[in-house]
């Protein structure tokens, strides 16, 4: 088990990091303790002499091999760790049944199976063991070979060490629940008015035009050779960007898809919720968001629409969406794919998606606003042509039929009166390459790409100002008002030029305790640690460090707080 997972680790970094065989020993000497305790364990529930107590321990033993082995298979197959704090947000039927579709359940059902018997005989075997000489021996060596282990590697600074770690570590080592004392919640609600405070300027657009919003499931800067020279998967994409106008420094504000969607349709920097475990499914401070984009853009007379190729229940995403103002919401469940063929989360293709939207544009009243939401790209990447799990192969798909899609908008004469947004909800849950860390430093894990199709936009086509998903909602209303309003920190995507963010915010996905800042058009980047009252800059340095530690604190109090309202209501 623990070999194992060493070979998956080394393989798969080994090869994004060109350092085949630097990891397996990392790997073992972290997880050996692990191994350790689960072999005391072991060992006591089958020599107590009270029958309780062995259950007791038997249950343990059961518990951490169990978490230990979904851990495993999230990894193999999503590249993802399994956190406690995310056990409740995304472990529903959707997540289950998806770890069990025709890609991966040749693996997981035979296995699950096994599982269960040997635990089920484990579990209900009565007789206590008693241990001959041997036994003992054979257990001394082993602890002595796992003490070994354990002690004798040094833990490595590396970007993706979380994914790394052991399922101990990764749990332990997050200050995102630690709570505010009364006092730094008193003021911070006395302080949250003056920061979503509103600036009102009369010099808006007033331009009612058609908008679509593609969020291609993600999309990232790495894979195109535009953006970053590094891999050549998205050559359409590229044209389009070439054509058109690209953005050389967007950021991410998260590395989900829920938190990457709630970052571009309410405007928010969604920090991490203050809750070691959370029954609210996420969106913590967010159900009942009165400043969002379908808000906004009903008050101006738009239709506004949420399609998606995934189904809706997951995350509660189609709920979510008619809470925050859509006028149409619609999934995998629309009765016109009854007979396409489906792939991961039960989703239909990209080409499938995108044919749907065209035929849905030209039915709906103008102005309208229309957000897709890809799945082809997310993981466990299945192409829909050749029905391979490969990221490259399902990313050239998305690439292309993305291009259609665009030469569809052509044919309908879309960009008349039409903007075309192309973004990610978040860079792909991949590690990060040795080429990127090179080039963006830490960076790099939340970077990606933006592109706009405008043809009366009259700026410079590649822009370098710092911008990320939450600048959005002020670019959407610069755009369509005469009068519009924004926060002091907002950055805007449509003005010429663009204005950069104050500062930007990336809550990480391998340490979810912190945030990487990047201030200034990038020039000043800190690391913060969240640790309630304790929240510091852990790396770098900011010129404006106590109002970005303020902001945080007051961001995550104050969602805090709104929830609280919304769960009365």
């Amino acid at each position: 088990m623990m070999n194992y997972r060493a070979l998956i680790v080394d393989r798969i970094y080994g090869k994004y990091t060109l350092c085949e065989g630097c990891f397996k020993a990392w790997v073992l000497s972290t997880d050996a303790w692990i191994v350790l305790f689960i072999v005391i364990l072991l060992v006591f529930s089958l020599v107590l002499k009270s029958y309780l107590l062995r259950v007791i321990f038997r249950v343990l033993v059961f518990s951490i091999i169990g978490y230990y082995l979904i851990d495993l298979y999230l990894f193999k197959f999503l590249n993802q760790r399994l956190y406690l704090i995310d056990v409740q947000k995304y472990f529903d039927l959707e997540v289950f049944t998806e770890l069990f579709n025709r890609d991966t359940g040749a693996y997981a059902i035979p296995f699950l199976i096994t599982f269960l018997v040997f635990t089920s005989i484990y579990l209900l075997l009565h007789n206590r063991l008693r241990f001959n000489i041997i036994d003992k021996t054979v257990t001394t060596m082993v602890v002595l070979v796992l003490c070994i282990t354990a002690l004798t590697v040094d833990d490595t600074d590396y970007v993706n060490s979380t994914n790394i770690n052991s399922i101990i570590t990764i749990n332990l080592k997050s200050g995102s629940s630690t709570d505010y004392s009364a006092a730094t919640i008193k003021q911070s609600l006395h302080k949250l008015q003056e920061i979503e405070r509103l600036t009102c300027k009369i010099n808006g657009q007033n331009n009612k035009k058609n908008i679509i919003l593609l969020v291609i499931e993600s999309l990232s800067i790495y894979q195109s050779k535009l953006l970053s020279g590094i891999e050549d998967l998205t050559p359409n994409l590229d044209k389009i960007a070439q054509e058109h106008h690209y953005f050389t420094n967007f950021f991410a504000n998260n590395f989900t898809s829920m938190e990457g969607r709630m970052a571009l349709l309410t405007g928010e920097k969604t920090f991490r919720d203050i809750a070691k475990l959370s029954f609210d499914r996420g969106r913590v401070g967010y159900w009942n968001s009165q400043r969002n984009i379908p808000t906004l853009l009903n008050s101006y007379g738009y239709h506004t629409s949420f399609l998606d190729g995934a189904n809706l229940n997951f995350t509660q995403t189609g709920k979510f969406m008619k809470g925050i103002g859509f006028d149409y919401v619609e999934g995998q469940e629309y009765i016109g794919y009854k007979d396409e063929p489906r792939f991961g989360f039960n989703s239909v293709p990209d080409k499938v998606l995108y044919n749907r939207v065209l035929k849905y544009i030209q039915t709906v009243e103008q102005p309208f606003f229309t957000t897709i939401i890809t799945v082809t790209t997310h993981p466990p990447y299945i192409d829909p042509e050749t029905k391979l799990r490969s990221i490259e192969k399902a990313t050239k798909y998305a690439d292309a039929t993305a291009y259609e899609f665009y030469q569809g908008l052509i044919k309908q004469n879309f960009f008349d009166n039409g903007i075309l947004i192309i973004t990610s909800d978040h860079r792909s849950m991949t590690p990060v390459l040795a080429e990127e860390m090179a080039k963006y430093g830490k960076q790099a894990a939340a970077r990606i790409p933006l592109i706009i199709v405008d043809k009366d936009y009259s700026g410079e086509k590649i822009s370098h100002e710092y911008l990320q998903q939450s600048d959005l909602l002020n670019s959407l209303e610069y755009l369509v008002a005469d009068t519009y309003c924004h926060r002091q920190d907002e950055g805007n995507i449509l003005s010429t030029p663009p204005k950069p963010s104050q500062c930007i915010y990336h809550n990480r996905g391998d340490y979810r305790d912190r945030i990487d800042v990047y201030c200034d058009n990038g020039t000043q980047s800190a690391t913060v640690r969240l640790s309630g009252d304790n929240t510091d800059i852990i790396e770098g340095s900011l010129s404006n460090k106590d109002e970005v530690l303020n902001f945080i604190a007051i961001s995550r109090i104050g969602a805090r707080a709104r929830h609280k309202e919304f769960l009365k209501e």
